[in-house]
This record gives structure tokens, C-alpha cells and sequence, in this order.
């Protein structure tokens, strides 16, 4: 019943005050937004929720914000359109004006022309018929067949003239017929499948037509006229007629209201009409239409939008629902609204309006009567007057009335209060000032027994028990829980709750304030707007934007926060809420937050005025005060927006930068959701667009490429490029958030897979395994002939070396023993002489034996150094005593070494280490194993040894030359060798590894 009421006052002031101007919101689209041409000839809503657009230029559609453009390059016609049709089969027909017919199946353009037997190439309208569309042309008519295309043309119907072109078609009680410009107006009969023309009215001109339940409205130059269609059936002429431009579409509304559309021929007196009771009402001011020249129209009653086409000025999209209406309120600023379901009270800056619903008033209150209220008591009462040392905020009584500033406007106790620079303001509802103080207040409220709160930046609070006698008690800034800067009151049912731009939350439990901040309850500290839910609850809005709900003291607790990336625009300018939504106001529109549900609201939904100065909820409506008028928003419908079930598809596809052609599309939309790409196909480029009817054109979205995978970030160009991808299954999803209804939804766009590289095939990589171990083996087995081969040179090598240092010490020893023989033959001792060159040549033997091996046993090396040392000891008559020692003489027989190793340095022991009169000559050689695989051979002499500095200056020959051989066994190094010497002999130790 309220809400009846509600809209019967609405109607009581349309009809009761000329001054109040409300519009419905609309929006204007031109070549800047996206259409091809502004001259607009036909708009077509589908049944796919696209509105096709017909221009002079091009034909333009028009889905969920996004607009496309169809030339003659794309495969229609010609470019000038005049008419657009659907057939049952939900096929589009485009009437082009000069080249006929396009036909649009989804996939492809094809053409019906004059030479396919269309009457006439300039297209004026269609008419879907049973199996025909029906096409009226500037001269005459043509019936196409919906299946084969076939075109006939009806006898009779063509004049060959210019004054032939169909006006409209239209049928009653099953009979179909059409008119013409000046030829007339017949009827389409079927005569054995053939059909024919009958006339039946003379009357003209008649530049269209329109049907009106049980009567026809025939436009004339500058006329409407109207009769019943039986009588122009039967020849009568129209006699009702009023003036008027030249119509040429009528719409039904929501609601079966009538609406006609004008462009005059040579006057600039068109529009938009509403038909109603006879008569016609402009509807120019009240839609935000400009232009004078309105063609074509369409209705989209789904959405409560009304599309318009003008000859110049682009599309209009006027939201008619009555959800968001406008009120010019004559360029004023609407700084406060209060009030209840009788009573409204609108705070503007040249004063108060206030609105009786019951009986239809509007009482002004104006500054000057508010000026004239302040002088008067100031003059009346001076000594009531306070001052600014009191504690009061300063207030010059000079303003004038047009300096009055307004703050706020509350209602309390049936009456209208008002904060200004000049006071404050108490006034009924029919416009009398009841009380005035004299404080400059910013903000003010009331206490749950209804007490006046007035709030000074920085001088505390008064709480007035009596504001008509101005007694208070007064809260002192000095005291830490007092309130300073406060910007916002609300009052609930038994407190308070006062938010301050610097000093956070307060709360007035009855008798005292509570500071939040100073109690350590709560430490924000910047808030800007303050809002109490029914349940009790708090909504408090910070300076930048951040939102919270609290439950106040003394169960504090933060219920919920929304950060200021939850809501669009930098500061909360209002909090309402309604049942279970919150209404919050920014500086970019409206956003509906309710449980997880976050929806926003702006121009596209009619709030084109968004300089928002203040909001009030009352019932169920909520009014917001812009610079120049308020928005009333019916509530019910503008929270009903249920969640969507959207759907995507994808409108161009790319591969490796090449796209597919329009045989895999079915209605500019991919048929099928699956590819099966080859691995070198791996970069793809997207575009996708939502399907159907969208309430709103703020979408968002992300993607992620596997259900496993993190999501994107958030992006509005519904465009991807996925560009070099590796070869796998992929599930591409995209979360749609539609920032309108506040509802996302995950779709799959596509299923698709990119096939494995053939170098990642299995059969590729046993190939390319059994390739590299083939080439590893040949590679393998030539290096390791070319080891061997080489291992077997450097052997060859280092036995040829060891062969030329033996035969460098063979001649040495030989000259030795030579030289011991001669010394025996010198001293005629024959039989000494021949015992020696007898242990000589067996020598000898042994010597040539051991010089072809490159190895020999220890054992055999102790056996040569014996003989070797007898035949020395020999020369020099066995003085020496000489014993062959050590640890490895055990695995005498199982160490090998390199052969003739020991021997040149015993040979230095008997050549340098005992002269002819040394006492008890020794020699001692030990063979012993100290290290693992290392074998120590110790040559030791109690000789006269050899001079220090001669150590690092000479190196005999034998040794120079056993040096020489051990570098080229393996593990040599410096000290592999190593000499002793001294007044007490020469010891000798070589390491050799075996």
C-alpha cells in the first residue's frame, strides 16, 4: 500500500506543479563511441539481445557495450540501411536504400537484388508473413521466401514511380495489407498460392502507419490522423486529426504506454510523443533528447531501455523502467534531504523546500526569510546572544541571505532542523520558523530522548534540554572523552554515536561521552561518514575511502572491513542501507554491498549527475542531492538485480598471428569449444565477448590456463594473447565479474591442446638415444684406439729412452771392467785376470739379458747387483764388506722394477767412495717396502763422500742418468731421489713405484 501511495503522490505532483521537471536517465552514443554513421535509420533488437543499428553509413551492432560495424567489404549490400528484420528462424534481414536485400544466416552475407527479382533496389520495410518475408520497397512489393530465398514479386504493386514507396504493412482479423506514400493503401490476398493486391482506401498522402488496437494512425506533412480500421477498410476517409510533425515508428512501453516518433521533413518539431487519450505529449525534456529528428526506435523490456535513433545526432539509450528518475531542481544545489513518507524536505542553497505528499504543497523557505529570523533575534535579544570565548564557533550576524551556507538537514519530532553559517533553524511542515539558535554549528544531532547535539570543531559539545530558552549542558574541550571535529551524528534507539575527521569513534550513553581512541577501544581516528543498520549495528566510513561495520561499545567488535580497493572512488560520501543491502555513495557512484555480494552503479545506470552533495533513505525510496537536482531510486527494483548466468564466446580466434575464417563462426561467435593445435601452432590470440543480454558493461575478468593454475589479474578488454606456449593440455577459464550484479562466474572459453614437438615424441627420443649411443660408441671405441695406440707409442717411446740410457750405462761399465783387467795384466796376476773375465763375461750376459726386458723381479735385480759388486769388489782385492738387506727381500719375487735402476749407484759407491787406503770399506743396500705400491731402495757407503758444496753443483753421471729414468716412470718428483753425504759415507735413497 505504501509503495502505491508513494506513486500516487508522484502522480499528484505531475499533474499539480508545473515546475517540477523529472527525466529518466539516458545516454547518447555517436561515431566518438563507435557507431559508423549518426544518422540512424532502423534499430532491430534480435533475439540474441544485440541491437542492430542501420546507418547511412554501415550497419552497427551493439552488444553489451561493445560496438561493431558492418561495410559492403564485410559483405552486405549497400551501406545505406533503412530497414532491419528477424524471420522465425532468427535470420537477419538488412534493407539497404539503393542496393537491396542482405540476408544474414550467422555465417554469411548474401544478396537479394533487382536482378534476383526484387521490385526495387531501395528498401523502405519488412514484414515477417507466415513462409515470407515481406519486403516494401520504394516501389512496389516483393515477397522472399524464408527457405529457398525465392523472391515474387506482388502484381500490381509496382508503379514506377517515386510516389509508390510502402508506407507500412498491418493486418486485421487475419487479412494483411499495406500502404503506400500516394497510391493508396491494399490488401495482399492469396488466390491458389498466388498472390495479389486489392485496393482499398484512395486516402493520402501517408507517410506511415501505425496500428492501434482497433485503429489505424496515419501520418500526414504535419498532421496525426486516426480511424477505426473498419472503416478504412471499406473506403472512408479519416476525420480525427490534430497537428503534429511527421511520425514514422510507434514503440509500446513497459507499461503499454504509446510512444511516436517524429523527424520533421522541414521543420525541427520531432522527437519523441507518448500517445495518450487522443492526445500528444513531447517527451524530449523528460528522456534527455536533443534532437529534433527521431527515425527509428526499439524496445528492450528485459532491461527497461528504450533505444532511440536520430537522423543526427547518434543513439539514445533512456532507461524508462522509473527505477532512477532525475529532478532538474532549476540548478540548485541539494545540500540536505529529510523527511518521511508524507513530508520532504529538500535543503537547497537558496533555502528550504518542503513537499507535502498528502496535499500536493510545496511551502518555500527561503534564505531571506532565515536572514530576516537571525536579524530579528539579534535585535530582540542581544543579551541572549553568545559569545566566542564562551566556547561557541564564531558567527558573523552580517551575512547576507545570498552568503547563507547550509550544512545539514535532520527531522526530528515532525519538524525540519537545519545547520547553517547563520544558525540554527527549527521549522514545521508548513514552513514556520519554531525555534532559532544563534550558534555556528557544522554538524549536529540528536540524543535518543530527542536533545538537541551541537558540535563545534574545537570547542566541545551542548547538549540543549531547552534549545527555545538556550539551556545546555555543556561538554568542555579540556575534558579527553569531549567530541572535537565532528563530521558526522546518528542517533540510535538508546545512544548516540558521533564521528570525527581527527579523533576517531565517540559514543553518548545518556550521560557522558565515550572516546574510542582515548579508551583504547578502537584506534582508527579519520572518519567521514557514519550510518546505524536496524540491527544496530555501525557503518562508519573513513576520510580515503574505507569502509567498516562495528558493533559499538561495550561489546566492540569490527565485523567487517572493506578496504578502500573494495570500493571505486577515493571517499565515502554517504551510507544508507535497505533491508539487507548497504548503500554506499562515492564520487563515481553507487555501490550495493550485500553479504559477499559487491555491485556498482554509475552513469550506464542512469547517474549521470555525480556530484553528490547528500542522500537519505525514506521508505522505499532513496533520494541523492546532486549541484544541480536529486535522483529518486525505487529501491525494490534497484536492488533486484539477480545474478546473471553468463556466458562467453569467442568472436576471434588467431593462430600464430593467422586467423580463422568465418566458416568456423556461427553467429560472429566459434563454433565448438575444442582445437587440437599442432606443436608449432602454440601462440594464440583471443577475443571473446559475453552472450546475450548483459545488465551492465562493467565487466572484469581473469584467466587461468589449467584448473590447477593461479588466477591473472583482473582485466576489463576482453582480448588474450597467450603467446608461445609449451605443448599440453590446457583448460582455459575465465571468471567473469560483473561489477553490476556483484556476481562472478568461472566459464570454460576453451579446451584445447598443443601436440608434443616431434623431438619430444618417444620414437624421436629412442631414435635420437639410439643415435647418440651409436655415435658415443664409434666415438668411443676410435678414441680408444687412439689411446691404446698412443698409450702403446708413449710405452714404445719410454722403452726406446730406457734402451738409450742403458746403453749409455753399458759402455760406462763395460770401460770399467776393461780398465780392471788391464790392471790385473799389468800386475801379471793370469789366474786373478782370468777369474775376473770370467765373472766378467758372465756379467756381460746378464747385463745383455736385462737390457731387452722393461721389467725385471727384485730378485733378479739383487742377483745382478751381486755378480755386479763381485766383480767390482774384485778390482779392489774384496775389501769391501757389502750385504743386500731389507723388509722386501720377502716378495723379492713378486715386485717388479725397471732393470740396470741400482746399478750405476753402487758403481759410484766402488769408483768414488773408497780410496786405496780406507779402513774397512762398507757398502750396504736396503730394499724396503714403506708406503703401499712404493718401493725404497737405500744405497749406503762409509766412503770418504764428496764436498758440500758440490751437492747442488754436480751430479755424477750414474745418477744423473738413474734421475733421468725414474722421469719417465710414473709418480716421479723431486724427491724421488735423494743424496746424502758427509765425512761418514754417502747414502743414497731412490723411491720406485711398482
Amino acid at each position: 500500500m505504501s509503495r502505491i501511495l508513494l506513486k500516487l503522490c508522484l502522480v499528484l505532483f505531475f499533474s499539480h506543479f508545473q515546475g517540477i521537471a523529472q527525466q529518466f536517465p539516458s545516454r547518447q552514443y555517436t561515431t566518438a563511441e563507435g557507431l559508423s554513421n549518426n544518422a540512424i535509420r532502423a534499430l532491430h533488437l534480435d533475439s540474441r539481445g544485440i541491437l542492430w543499428i542501420g546507418t547511412e553509413n554501415g550497419v552497427t551492432s551493439l552488444e553489451n557495450g561493445v560496438f561493431r560495424t558492418f561495410f559492403e567489404s564485410d559483405g552486405l549490400a549497400f551501406n545505406s540501411c533503412w530497414a532491419i528484420a528477424e524471420d522465425r528462424n532468427h535470420n537477419l534481414w538488412f534493407g539497404s536504400y539503393g542496393g537491396g536485400v542482405t540476408f544474414f544466416d550467422g555465417k554469411t552475407f548474401q544478396k537479394i537484388q533487382e536482378k534476383d527479382g526484387l521490385t526495387d533496389n531501395r528498401i523502405r520495410h519488412f514484414y515477417p508473413y507466415q513462409d515470407y518475408m515481406l519486403v516494401g520497397t520504394e516501389d512496389g512489393i516483393s515477397l522472399v521466401h524464408l527457405e529457398t530465398l525465392k523472391v515474387t514479386t506482388l502484381a500490381g504493386s509496382s508503379n514506377d514511380t517515386d510516389l509508390n514507396y510502402t508506407a507500412g504493412f498491418w493486418e486485421s482479423n487475419g487479412r494483411l495489407f499495406y500502404s503506400t506514400y500516394r497510391r493508396g493503401s491494399f490488401e495482399i490476398i492469396w488466390e491458389n498460392d498466388i498472390p495479389k493486391t486489392r485496393k482499398i482506401n484512395d486516402w493520402l498522402p501517408i507517410y506511415a502507419v501505425f496500428q492501434e488496437s482497433e485503429k489505424l494512425f496515419l501520418s500526414d506533412k504535419g498532421s496525426l490522423k486516426s480511424i477505426p480500421i473498419d472503416d478504412f477498410i471499406v473506403g472512408k476517409t479519416p476525420f480525427e486529426s490534430q497537428e503534429s510533425s511527421v511520425f514514422w515508428q510507434k514503440l509500446s512501453g513497459p507499461n503499454q504506454e504509446t510512444y511516436l516518433l517524429a523527424a520533421g521533413l522541414f521543420t525541427k518539431d520531432g522527437g519523441v510523443f507518448q500517445l495518450e487519450n487522443g492526445g500528444l505529449t513531447s517527451l524530449n525534456e523528460r528522456f534527455g533528447i536533443d534532437s529534433k529528428f527521431i527515425l527509428t526506435g526499439v524496445l528492450d523490456a528485459d532491461s527497461g531501455l528504450l533505444y532511440l535513433g536520430s537522423k543526427d545526432k547518434g543513439l539514445y539509450k533512456v532507461r524508462i523502467d522509473g527505477t532512477v528518475i532525475y529532478e532538474e531542481f532549476g540548478e540548485k544545489e541539494v545540500k540536505g534531504i529529510a523527511g518521511n513518507e508524507n513530508l520532504l524536505g529538500l535543503l537547497h542553497s537558496q533555502g528550504l523546500e518542503i513537499r507535502n505528499r498528502e496535499t500536493g504543497k510545496i511551502i518555500q523557505v527561503q534564505n531571506q526569510k532565515l536572514k530576516e529570523t537571525q536579524s530579528n533575534y539579534f535585535r530582540r535579544f542581544p543579551e541572549k546572544i553568545p559569545e566566542h570565548m564562551e566556547g561557541f564557533f564564531e558567527l558573523d550576524p552580517m551575512i547576507s541571505a545570498e552568503e547563507l551556507e547550509f550544512y545539514e538537514l535532520h527531522f526530528q519530532d515532525s519538524f525540519f532542523w537545519l545547520n547553517s553559517n547563520l544558525g540554527v533553524y527549527k521549522i514545521d511542515e508548513a514552513g514556520k520558523i519554531m525555534t532559532y539558535i544563534p550558534v555556528h554549528c557544522y554538524s549536529m544531532g540528536f540524543t535518543p530522548e530527542g536533545k538537541l547535539m551541537e558540535t563545534n570543531p574545537y570547542a566541545g559539545v551542548r547538549v540543549y534540554d531547552d534549545p527555545d530558552n538556550f539551556s545546555y549542558t555543556y561538554f568542555h574541550p579540556d575534558e579527553p572523552s569531549t567530541p572535537l571535529q565532528i563530521s558526522k551524528v546518528v542517533t540510535g534507539k538508546q545512544r548516540t554515536y558521533l564521528a570525527s575527521v581527527f579523533h576517531g569513534f565517540y559514543q553518548w550513553d545518556g550521560k557522558n561521552f565515550i572516546s574510542y581512541v582515548k579508551e583504547g577501544i578502537w584506534a582508527e581516528q579519520k572518519f567521514k561518514s557514519l550510518h546505524q543498520l536496524d540491527n544496530g549495528n555501525i557503518l562508519v566510513g573513513t576520510e580515503f575511502g574505507k569502509l567498516f561495520q562495528i558493533t559499538p561499545y561495550p561489546d566492540f567488535k569490527v565485523i567487517k572491513h572493506w578496504k578502500s580497493d573494495d570500493l571505486q572512488g577515493a571517499s565515502i560520501l554517504g551510507i544508507e542501507s535497505y533491508k539487507n543491502v548497504i548503500i554506499v555513495i562515492t564520487e563515481k557512484g553507487i555501490h550495493l554491498l550485500e553479504g559477499e555480494k559487491n555491485s556498482f552503479l554509475d552513469e550506464e545506470q542512469g547517474f549521470n549527475q555525480k556530484v553528490f552533495l547528500s542522500t537519505k533513505r525514506i521508505g522505499d525510496v532513496l533520494y541523492i542531492g546532486t549541484s544541480k537536482g536529486f535522483y529518486q531510486v525505487d529501491l525494490p527494483k534497484f536492488i533486484e538485480n539477480q545474478k546473471l548466468e553468463i556466458q562467453l564466446g569467442i568472436t576471434e580466434l588467431k593462430i600464430n598471428h593467422q586467423a580463422l575464417t568465418n566458416e568456423y563462426f556461427d553467429w560472429f561467435v566459434l563454433e565448438g569449444n575444442k582445437l587440437n593445435l599442432k606443436s608449432s601452432q602454440n601462440t594464440l590470440f583471443i577475443r571473446f565477448k559475453p552472450i546475450g543480454t548483459i545488465s551492465s558493461e562493467k565487466l572484469k575478468y581473469r584467466y587461468r590456463l589449467k584448473p590447477e593454475a593461479e588466477w591473472t589479474e583482473y582485466f576489463s578488454e576482453p582480448n588474450l594473447e597467450l603467446p608461445y606456449l609449451p605443448w599440453g593440455k590446457y583448460l582455459l577459464e575465465v571468471e567473469v565479474w560483473d561489477y553490476y550484479s556483484g556476481s562472478m562466474s568461472v566459464i570454460p572459453l576453451l579446451d584445447f591442446s598443443i601436440e608434443r614437438p616431434y623431438f619430444l615424441r618417444v620414437w624421436f627420443i629412442l631414435m635420437a638415444i639410439s643415435a647418440l649411443a651409436c655415435l658415443f660408441f664409434l666415438i668411443y671405441h676410435a678414441r680408444s684406439r687412439q689411446f691404446k695406440a698412443k698409450a702403446l707409442m708413449n710405452q714404445r717411446l719410454t722403452e726406446i729412452k730406457l734402451e738409450a740410457l742403458r746403453s749409455q750405462m753399458n759402455p760406462h761399465f763395460t770401460f770399467n771392467a776393461i780398465n780392471s783387467i788391464q790392471y790385473f795384466i799389468l800386475k801379471n796376476d793370469t789366474k786373478q785376470a782370468l777369474n775376473y773375465l770370467g765373472k766378467f763375461s758372465s756379467l756381460i750376459r746378464n747385463t745383455l739379458d736385462q737390457s731387452s726386458k722393461s721389467q725385471i723381479t727384485l730378485q733378479e735385480e739383487i742377483d745382478y747387483l751381486s755378480r755386479y759388486i763381485e766383480v767390482e769388489n774384485m778390482r779392489m782385492d774384496n775389501r769391501v764388506t757389502w750385504t743386500i738387506e731389507g723388509d722386501a727381500l720377502d716378495q723379492k719375487n713378486d715386485l717388479r722394477l725397471s732393470p740396470m735402476l741400482i746399478q750405476p749407484l753402487v758403481e759410484n759407491v766402488f769408483v768414488h767412495a773408497f780410496p786405496p787406503n780406507h779402513p774397512e770399506p762398507k757398502l750396504t743396500i736396503r730394499f724396503e717396502i714403506q708406503v703401499p705400491n712404493q718401493l725404497t731402495c737405500t744405497v749406503e757407503d762409509n766412503g770418504v763422500g764428496f764436498p758440500t758444496d758440490q751437492q747442488t753443483t754436480h751430479e755424477s753421471k750414474g745418477t744423473k742418468l738413474i734421475r733421468e729414468k725414474l722421469m719417465l716412470l710414473p709418480g716421479y718428483s723431486e724427491d724421488n731421489l735423494v743424496v746424502e753425504t758427509g765425512d761418514w759415507g754417502t747414502k743414497v735413497r731412490v723411491r720406485i713405484y711398482f
